[in-house]
């Protein structure tokens, strides 16, 4: 079951946070914490899981990807500018990273996560440069 086909189903069983197993609670625990760097908001309320859910729908519509699902994921912490946008590993796309690192070869220490097959701009002109070797 994919992460949005997971989170309609969750949003589906309506309600207060009583619907929600134990499993489904560690589950909405699990990716809050993954997609937005902080934990379920602790309160006394009914709605929070709720609340969490939609909040983990609403990114994944506007974005159409979790981070467990980027190439490319900034470290904690890390801000990135790009003219006057600010990026962090919450809102940072794999097209806008990519063309970030083209335009800031040396700017990949600041990446926890790069696709396998990425190689900097630098490299990859040498390899062109001298196929054989």
């Amino acid at each position: 079951m994919t992460q949005l086909t997971r989170l309609r189903s969750l949003i589906a069983a309506g309600g207060d946070d009583s619907v929600y197993s134990p499993e489904d609670r560690q589950i909405i625990e699990e990716i809050h914490l993954e997609e937005f760097g902080k934990k379920v908001r602790d309160c006394g309320c009914n709605d929070r899981y709720r609340d969490a859910v939609i909040e983990l729908y609403s990114k994944l519509k506007r974005l159409q990807t979790m981070a467990k699902d980027q190439k490319y994921l900034l470290r904690p912490g890390v801000i990135i500018w790009i003219g006057t946008e600010a990026y962090s590993r919450h809102n940072l796309t794999d097209k806008v990273a990519k063309a970030y690192l083209k335009a800031n070869p040396d700017a990949r220490k600041k990446f926890e996560r790069l696709p396998e097959d990425y190689i900097a701009p630098a490299a990859a002109k040498l390899v062109n440069e001298n196929p054989e070797e």
